[in-house]
């Protein structure tokens, strides 16, 4: 009986592996790269001015008249994660989340909630 549940038992506990190539457009990559030991985005300052230059060349959004925008850290204080609320539609909103030590955009997609 033990010999049957044996094999059951180790599939079970295999890890399984991270796919980047299916993830979706708001799902953040399996492993968040750590390259310089200084951050490049240290704080949300920079963080706001990043993404007032995103929106500016990607949306034609005037930054200005956005703000001001959701600004918090997941994954562990390693992204910033950046709602901005589109003033062009009423329920549209743009997020952008960002590696903080190399300053690499993750994801920036336009959702309507």
């Amino acid at each position: 009986m033990a010999l049957c549940f044996i094999p059951l038992f180790i599939i079970a506990q295999e890890d399984k592996k991270c796919k980047d190539e299916n993830r979706g457009i708001d799902q953040l990559p399996c492993t968040i790269a750590y390259r310089y030991g200084i951050d490049v985005m240290p704080d949300e300052d920079s963080a706001v001015r990043y993404v007032d230059i995103l929106i500016k060349k990607r949306n034609f959004l005037e930054p200005e008249k956005a703000k001001p925008y959701q600004v918090s850290l997941i994954a562990d204080n390693k992204v910033w994660h950046i709602v901005v609320k589109s003033y062009n539609c009423r329920y549209c909103k743009i997020y952008i989340n960002i590696n903080k030590n190399t300053g690499e955009v993750l994801n920036f997609y336009r959702s309507e909630d």
